[in-house]
C-alpha cells in the first residue's frame, strides 16, 4: 500500500508521469518546411537505410542523400539521423 504522501504527490504531479511524446520533440516551424524529397529521404532514414541504400532507392547520388539528411537534421534541430527519425515518428511528421 502506498503512503498518503505518495498518493497525494502522484495526484498533484500526475502530468509529469505521462508526458506526451510531442513534449520531448516539439515540431519546429522549420519541420513544416521540409520538401517532399526530404520527407522521402526521412522516411527511408526512419526505416534504417544507409545513404547508399537511400540513393539507390531514389535514383540519386549518395552526396545528394547526405545533403538532404544534413538539411533535415538542421530543419528539425536534430543532433543525428536517429534523433531526426525518432522526432518525425513521435510528432506525427511520419507515420507507419
Amino acid at each position: 500500500m502506498q503512503s498518503p504522501f505518495h498518493e497525494q504527490t502522484a495526484t498533484r504531479f500526475s502530468f509529469v508521469a505521462r508526458p506526451s511524446p510531442a513534449a520531448f520533440y516539439p515540431v519546429s516551424t522549420s519541420a513544416e518546411s521540409l520538401s517532399q524529397r526530404e520527407l522521402e529521404v526521412l522516411k527511408h532514414v526512419a526505416e534504417g537505410l544507409s545513404n547508399k541504400e537511400i540513393a539507390s532507392a531514389l535514383a540519386i547520388s549518395t552526396h545528394t542523400v547526405a545533403r538532404h539528411v544534413t538539411n533535415i537534421m538542421r530543419k528539425l534541430d536534430a543532433a543525428n539521423r536517429a534523433q531526426a527519425a525518432t522526432m518525425a515518428l513521435r510528432t506525427g511528421l511520419l507515420s507507419y
